[in-house]
């Protein structure tokens, strides 16, 4: 069977729609045998992952953001809770954070090349936040909050706008409080800024909120921070694009098979960097060992202390 690739055309704001002729120029010259569809919609990637795994597609690539790349996984994984084909990623959003992570050149001609050639395939984890499946990371509270305010920001682009929907979620902050349970520790409910839960060590283009994940050692990283003044928020924002934050009294950084999260106000949650709930109050997390296969390159994206001067 040929590839089967799902474009979701709205990722970067319509720049992928702009550019999947050129996919389609790039895979033919390079002989790759695929067909190509477009998404229609939000949730239309699960559909249409759903239905070419039925129909034994392999691999299934998802041409888009983070958030289409979700979509796809969430419809590759069944009630087994592991994908049954593997999955291959065309960089075509804004962050990009997962392509990053598995090594995925984000120009498009070397990322299809990657694709087409295959040599390096990984099993890598996966996570589940009640019924939502995410490869690379889950936040309630502000981090979720920043993601929504950077949505509203329209003529600037790339992580620039997530650094900016960041500041305006501080300056709107509220402080929940949210109680945890891990895997031999717990947390008495208090007010917090924000839990984030990975599999994956980047988030929002420049963020490494968990340095030390990954993605194939069957754990859950687990971060919540209980700053409680705006001051204390800007000051620590810096840091977590070094991943130094960790380091910090206010911040709590475990590793975890699972997680439960009890909040007395209601969670906006995040999943791969789309909103799926507004109002959660109680959210069970747990990791899913080796659950995928992916197409990645030779070496991942550096964490921060690796980049070369």
């Amino acid at each position: 069977m040929p590839a089967k690739i799902i474009l979701n055309p709205y990722s970067n704001r319509w720049r992928a729609k702009e550019r999947a002729p050129e996919v389609q120029r790039i895979l033919d010259s390079l002989g790759y045998d695929f067909e190509l569809v477009q998404t229609e919609g939000p949730g239309h990637g699960v559909e249409l992952a759903r239905e070419a795994a039925a129909a034994g597609f392999d691999p299934i690539v998802a041409a888009g953001g983070d958030g289409a790349i979700s979509e796809v996984v969430n419809g590759l994984v069944g009630e087994n809770e592991r994908a049954g084909v593997t999955l291959g990623v065309l960089p075509l959003g804004s962050a990009n954070d997962y392509a990053y992570q598995l090594g995925v050149p984000s120009d498009l001609e070397a990322a299809c090349r990657l694709l087409v050639e295959a040599k390096h395939v990984r099993q890598l984890d996966l996570g589940r936040a009640n019924q939502y499946i995410f490869m690379n990371d889950f936040i309630a509270g502000l981090g979720a909050i920043a993601n929504m305010e950077a949505a509203k920001i329209q003529r600037i682009h790339g992580e620039t706008r997530y650094v900016l929907g960041a500041i305006k979620a501080i300056l709107k902050a509220r402080w929940p409080t949210v109680g945890f349970r891990w895997e031999g520790g717990e947390m008495a409910k208090q007010p917090i800024l924000m839990a984030y839960v990975a599999i994956g060590y980047r988030t929002g283009g420049v963020y490494f909120l968990a340095p030390n994940a990954r993605q194939d050692d069957g754990l859950l990283d687990f971060l919540v921070s209980d700053v409680r003044s705006r001051f204390g928020v800007f000051r620590l924002l810096p840091k977590t694009m070094k991943g130094t934050h960790i380091h910090e009294p206010d911040v709590y950084y475990h590793q975890t098979p699972w997680l439960k999260i009890d909040s007395d106000d209601p969670l906006p949650l995040l999943v791969d960097g789309e909103i799926k709930d507004d109002g959660a109050t109680d959210v069970d997390v747990h990791v899913l060992p080796g659950a995928i296969h992916v197409i990645v390159g030779e070496t991942p994206g550096p964490r921060p202390g690796e980049f070369a001067s």
